[in-house]
């Protein structure tokens, strides 16, 4: 029978075939109102919507009219790609298994399922229906490509490139295979094919937005900063959306003390983050005014999104009775000439052997340093997991009974997060690397100090909180003081003869405008002062000098340190400066502690988070309080008053001079000892 509204009917079909989907979703909404059961309606309306990228909005019409016809595989097959577009990927993997009952054995059907259940991490689901394909279709390349990124999502890479290479066998043009056989061999440290591959990918789309970012990856890695940075822009230009690429760009705004750029991106990302969106990779949001319940959502957020959760529980732990020794290891990429390195240098030097068995795990490509090699000789026993999957390398940790694993890595570079998610050892432990939470649930612990994280701040953290007794930073001490040889010139390290030397040599990307503001105001009120950084790339010396010069600064009195070879001879050349100003959002952590060691006086503003509070945590260790204020006017007056009264400088330096000898900053022995008990009283239970 005919609908008394059949001539909107064929309207609404025309306006459709003419891909006129303003006319056609007008309509379609007509006839719904008149007959809301309508079907042939009810999928125009959704095909209009899924066609302008409306995929939510789709979904209800689609399903509608899937329940008024629930053996139409054409409008099954349109509801199941609307719910996936929609990020509805339980619905959608329930309607591919309804199509795939329809029409059995279908490839495309099986591939577009096993995407989907990969999309929810049900990983085993998915490579049924990969491998389904692959048996039913041996050459059909997107069945290769996905199965290569499932098993790169699972921490195989070397199994990924070989379904990455099969798939370009069978179709060398689809340029999202190249790129993911680019990360695949980044992964693996093959930078320069993994460079290749993303740019073979771009050769085929020039507008690949994801491949333009991982590009900017590669060359970040190559150290080719500047052409990262323009395959960052490029990437944004195309696709600002992707996830934590806007994080990459305020880390290399930041670095090229470009500060406007970074702070309108860091606005867009907070909002970002606040809508659960993977935003900012942690380690950048650290350099922002992010607060701390801002930093634990987005390490939530980007620990979600990129780490798999593969084993629910923690191993047994082996009775000590049948060890003897507690067993401890350490996980890092930074063994090495690294702040991290040299810092556990100093601590494993005085781990109590006859108690604790010490284990290294070495998560970067070996560099062959003096620093490498010492700590290879340090540890009871070392291994070497790069270039090792995720599986083998819990295989191997967990082999070794270990019964605390610290990770001394959390979100910085070359993380190895995806180990500790799979479980391997009863007690895990964040440390040391990051200065801050990692979101996961998979470190029971994360080692801090009642200055750096207050009790009361512990809702921001997802680990529990275990405290060491005074400073968690293990100053390194390796260098006695009275080595440190005769005291260079100013001349021979650049600076005037003459002149009050404000410094600080943290990195570029802690610099923030308003504390370059205090900086250029204390040289204004200083005559004759400079100010001594640690030297930055070309473009972030520039942007100095020119943020300097609109300040009414001559930008000569910006100096910037000629490279040291040795850390003593920087040990050495830092007494040459009279005060250290400590950044404030991102604090100074090796460079500070360095400092103090050197008896340079610090100037720290204690902030509201871990990454803020690291200056004080060590200034208190230190019995150094006066140098800790809470508001930036305090840190410009306290730093106007030491430049400005000799008498007060040296004061300052005579209680640090004693406090050196006597606090518990630089006691590297009792703070292994303290360490020690932290982690004997986290195995007996007693944290």
């Amino acid at each position: 029978m005919a609908q008394p509204y059949a001539p909107l009917l064929q309207q609404m079909l025309l306006e459709f075939q003419n891909q006129r989907h303003d006319s056609a979703e007008r309509i379609a909404q007509s006839i719904l109102r008149i007959n809301p059961k309508d079907g042939v309606a009810l999928q125009v309306l959704g095909l209009v919507l899924a066609m302008q990228s409306r995929f939510l909005e789709a979904v209800a019409p689609l399903s509608k009219a899937a329940s008024l016809d629930s053996k139409d595989p054409e409008l099954l097959a349109n509801l199941a790609r609307a719910q996936y577009s929609a990020k509805l990927y339980f619905e959608a993997t329930q309607t591919f298994e309804k199509l795939n009952r329809f029409i059995p054995n279908n490839p495309q059907i099986l591939l577009d399922k096993g995407t989907a259940h990969a999309k929810l991490r049900q990983y085993e689901q998915a490579a049924f229906c990969y491998d389904k394909v692959i048996e039913l279709s041996p050459d059909y390349f997107l069945a290769w490509s996905n199965r290569g990124n499932l098993l790169a999502d699972l921490g195989f890479p070397a199994k990924a490139i070989e379904c990455y290479e099969t798939a370009l066998q069978f179709n060398p043009s689809y340029p999202e295979t190249w790129t993911n056989y680019g990360n695949a061999l980044y992964d693996l440290g093959r930078l320069e094919e993994a460079r290749l591959a993303h740019e073979k990918a771009l050769t085929i789309d020039p507008n690949y937005g994801e491949a333009w970012s991982n590009h900017g990856n590669v060359l970040l890695d190559l150290k080719l900063v500047d052409e990262a940075f323009i395959s960052y822009k490029k990437a944004y230009s195309i696709l600002p959306e992707l996830p934590l690429l806007k994080g990459q760009l305020i880390n290399f705004y930041g670095s090229l003390c470009d500060w406007r750029d970074r702070d309108a991106l860091v606005e867009v990302v907070l909002h970002e983050i606040s809508q659960a969106k993977p935003a900012c990779h942690p380690f950048a949001l650290l350099q922002t005014s992010a607060s701390p319940s801002d930093q634990k959502q987005n390490a939530e957020i980007f620990t979600k999104f990129r780490i798999p959760i593969l084993n629910d529980e923690l191993p047994k732990p082996v009775p000590l009775a049948k060890k003897d020794k507690i067993r401890i290891g350490y996980f890092s990429t930074d063994f090495m000439d690294h702040p991290v390195g040299m810092l556990m240098e100093n601590l494993l030097r005085l781990h109590n052997r006859s108690q604790f068995e010490i284990y290294g795990f070495f998560l970067n490509k070996k560099v062959g340093d003096a620093t490498e090699q010492r700590l290879t000789q340090l540890f009871d026993k070392s291994f070497d997991l790069f270039g090792i999957n995720d599986a083998d390398a819990q295989k191997l940790s967990i082999e070794q009974n270990l019964d605390i694993a610290i990770d001394l890595n959390g979100h910085t570079s070359g993380a190895r997060m995806g180990i500790f998610a799979r479980k391997i050892a009863p007690i895990q432990i964040c440390y040391l690397g990051f200065a801050g939470t990692t979101g996961a649930d998979f470190y029971q612990y994360l080692i801090a100090d009642r200055i750096a994280i207050p009790p009361e701040d512990q809702k921001f953290y997802s680990e529990q909180i275990a405290y060491l007794p005074n400073s968690f930073f293990p100053a390194d001490t390796l260098i006695a003081r009275e080595d440190f040889g005769v005291l260079p010139s100013r001349l021979s390290q650049g600076l005037p003869e003459s002149g009050f030397v404000f410094s600080c040599f943290n990195n570029s990307y802690k610099i923030t405008p308003d504390i370059f503001d205090i900086w250029m105001n204390l040289l204004n009120a200083v005559p004759e002062s400079i100010l001594w950084l640690s030297k930055p790339s070309d473009g972030a010396m520039e942007n100095l000098k020119k943020e300097a010069l609109a300040r009414g600064v001559d930008s000569s009195r910006l100096i910037f340190a000629i490279r040291e070879p040795t850390r003593k001879g920087h040990l050495s050349r830092l007494r040459l400066a009279d005060l250290f100003l400590d950044t404030a959002f991102f604090n100074a952590h090796t460079t500070a502690a360095d400092a103090l060691w050197a008896g340079v006086p610090v100037l720290t503003i204690r902030g509201n988070t871990f990454a803020s509070r690291v200056a004080s945590s060590m200034l208190t260790a230190l019995d150094m309080d006066e140098m800790i204020v809470n508001s930036k006017e305090g840190y410009f007056n306290k730093a106007l008053d030491l430049a400005t009264h000799q008498d007060k400088i040296t004061q300052v330096k005579e209680k640090q001079e004693v406090n050196r000898s006597n606090t518990a900053l630089f006691d590297t022995k009792q703070y292994v000892k303290d360490i020690e008990d932290l982690y004997s009283n986290a195995v007996n239970k007693r944290l």
